[in-house]
């Protein structure tokens, strides 16, 4: 009995046990930072900053959050954000020649982060997810899937069922680790299903979420955007940060592990991303999966240990690759910098064959989803296919898209080469905040200038820079959003997914030049590990407890002012607006971007769809008169722009604008009372 509590405390006290107890406590901790980071908190009665989440103010997040809405609504894969060219796309180009309004498929998004936001929603909801205009099924309708899926998402003792397995699970794990027969691996893997059942529990436990943005007066952050940051972004941050130590710990130790991950997760701009609702933390757990799979791939090669593994697992990281490609596009080039590692890692002979594997893989995985475009619309990737050439001297700004009948071959090369130039110029002058951290990044510029003694390190030290050279000339070419005020995380930089790599080589680089100072003493060395994580921490400490920032994203998106001005139509009318994306998720209609010329709007009203109103945000309101409006990109609604002075022959006579925001409401008849006010709260819109 002595013997078994002496090797029970020696268990907790030095073995396994005390290392799981210190990863449980620093997840507890990241968890919490970042919880604070996004939530409102405040410490006796005072606002200690905190709250830097005000809604979602991408417009690719927006887009993205209603393509899974309407996914699992049944609707499929539409979208109530209608881009002109995509009407183009499916009315001229593909087989239809049907512009398919009402039910218009997607053409400029991958289905897997979607489908992601779509699934969580859908537990949120408990499976109530029907859309505005759905009528109620007939008592005598025969039951369908899609009901049977609802009754057992909606099933109350949910809640119960991950509950009760979190503390059986629990308790077996309490019970392997006393009696001394649990295993170093297994740690981590007992880890990951108590939390995901945790998770469960969560979901089936929470209320569920209104759809319904608040009025002005009580509205503070819209509840489905909430679950998008909370169900998904703080997760899968503190996902990436351990896989950040994991690849670390395997190619360095375990102290450069540790450094690593919390320097990821103190990152400002990696926080940026964990709130913004983009698809970035996600694209990121790809890659990272794919680097620890070769990272493990290439110690068996070097051990000649288990050859048929090494292979799988090889094949497996051009599995997570073909992943990334099916959350974004421009992620499918990570596959050129894999497909070389996996020849050299092989050697010359071997890893030919190797590559091909890797590329079959990829294929394989996004072959489906390749022809449903090719189906839809004749095209490989829709409409992101032109994605090049947005943001070109000759279409300004988002023209392309928003043109009824593009001119295609309006870019010429040395357009591209200027566009690219100019993104380069942008990510260059951004420097380490491109990759989180300025510290993290000098200190890896550092260690591609140092050979480290493990040929793996060195493989993948070079690995990650060409890569970064893939993704940096990516970047340039396909563009970049325009990044929001006061925010670091910007749609379309690609960049950020190699942020944890830096950070582990920089770190490496960090414990060299510290060994360099023969710093014998634990306590000073340790001095000097805290002190650096600290002034790495101090741009997320100074936004923490700085100013706190306004609780809408207005400029330009005010959610209440939006549902409002949608809320004046019925779910089956169109709007036009310079904001359709915003007007597809927080006031649930379908909206037509405005096109780039007048008579295309025109056109849409008289041949395809009626338009029932026309709403100008600060998008367009907000514009310089002379460079934007009389000579820019809406240079042809000058006219209206200027004095808001609509033509005799619009179709759209009645105006209003919305109290207390610089937004205009035209529709084709009086649709607001006199004192234009929200719906009432709970009244369907």
């Amino acid at each position: 009995m002595t013997a078994t509590i002496q090797d029970t405390v020696h268990f907790f006290d030095i073995g396994v046990g005390q290392r799981g107890l210190r990863a449980l406590l620093l997840t507890v901790c990241a968890g919490a930072l970042l919880l604070f980071y996004a939530g409102n908190l405040a410490l006796m009665g005072v606002n200690m900053g905190g709250s830097q989440f005000r809604g979602l103010n991408q417009r690719e997040a927006m887009d993205q959050a209603q393509l899974g809405r309407n996914l699992v609504r049944g609707e499929g894969y539409t979208t109530r954000f209608i881009r002109p060219m995509s009407i183009w796309r499916l009315n001229e180009r593909s087989r239809w020649r049907d512009p398919m309004l009402k039910n218009h498929p997607d053409l400029a998004n991958p289905p897997l982060y979607p489908a992601l936001v779509g699934g969580l929603l859908y537990l949120v909801q408990k499976g109530d997810m029907a859309a505005p205009d759905a009528s109620p099924p007939k008592p005598d309708a025969p039951v369908t899937t899609s009901q049977v899926v609802k009754r057992v998402v909606s099933w109350g003792l949910w809640k119960w069922v991950w509950g009760g397995g979190v503390l059986a699970w629990v308790s077996w794990l309490v019970s392997r680790a006393w009696r001394l027969r649990l295993k170093r691996g297994e740690v981590a893997w007992h880890g990951t299903g108590i939390a995901v059942c945790l998770v469960l529990f969560g979901l089936s436990w929470t209320p569920k979420t209104a759809f319904e943005v608040g009025p002005l007066e009580a509205f503070t952050v819209y509840g489905p955007d909430m679950w998008i940051v909370y169900g998904l972004g703080v997760p899968l941050t503190l996902a990436n940060g351990w896989l950040t130590y994991l690849i670390a710990r395997r190619l360095f130790d375990r102290g450069v592990g540790v450094m690593a991950a919390c320097l990821f997760v103190l990152s400002d701009t990696i926080c940026q991303y964990a709130i913004s609702g983009l698809n970035v933390m996600l694209l990121m757990l790809w890659a990272g999966l794919m680097w620890q799979c070769l990272v493990v791939a290439q110690d068996l090669r070097v051990q000649e240990r288990r050859p048929v593994v090494a292979v799988l697992l090889g094949l497996l990281a051009a599995f997570f690759v073909a992943l990334a490609f099916l959350t974004k596009y421009a992620a499918g080039w990570l596959l050129l910098p894999l497909c070389i590692l996996g020849w050299r890692m092989w050697g010359w002979s071997r890893g030919r064959w190797m590559a091909l594997g890797m590329a079959v893989v990829f294929l394989a995985v996004v072959s489906p989803w390749i022809l449903r475009n090719v189906w839809v619309n004749s095209n490989l990737l829709g409409t992101a296919q032109y994605t090049y050439q947005l943001q070109t001297s000759p279409l300004r700004g988002d023209t392309l898209e928003r043109q009824l009948s593009p001119n295609l071959n309006a870019v010429a090369m040395r357009h591209l080469w200027h566009k690219a130039a100019a993104n380069a110029q942008s990510l260059c002058a951004d420097g380490g905040w491109v990759f989180g951290s300025t510290l993290a990044a000098a200190l890896c510029v550092t260690a591609l200038l140092y050979k480290f003694r493990r040929l793996q390190v060195n493989r993948f030290k070079w690995a990650m820079f060409w890569s970064g050279v893939v993704l940096f000339i990516v970047t340039c070419v396909a563009g970049m959003d325009a990044r929001p005020d006061g925010s670091l995380a910007q749609a379309g930089n690609l960049l950020v997914l190699l942020a944890p790599l830096v950070t582990m080589y920089g770190t490496a680089m960090f414990f060299v030049l510290l060994d360099r100072l023969q710093l014998h003493a634990a306590l000073w060395r340790t001095c000097v590990i805290v002190v650096v994580v600290l002034l790495a921490a101090l741009p997320l400490m100074m936004r923490l407890f700085g100013p706190a920032p306004d609780k809408y994203a207005y400029p330009p998106y005010y959610p209440p002012k939006i549902a409002q001005a949608a809320g004046y139509l019925t779910p089956t009318e169109f709007m036009v607006s310079d904001q359709p994306w915003a007007v597809a998720w927080y006031g649930d209609r379908r909206c037509i971007w405005i096109t780039e010329k007048p008579e295309e709007f025109y056109k849409i009203n008289d041949l395809y769809q009626h338009i029932s109103a026309f709403m100008l945000t600060p998008i367009t309101l907000n514009r310089r008169f002379l460079s934007e409006v009389m000579l820019g990109e809406w240079v042809d609604w000058s006219p209206i722009i200027r004095f808001l002075n609509f033509p005799k022959d619009f179709p759209l006579k009645e105006g209003t604008r919305l109290e207390g925001v610089n937004m205009v409401l035209v529709a084709d008849r009086k649709r607001w009372p006199e004192e234009a006010s929200p719906p009432a709260r709970g009244e369907r819109r």
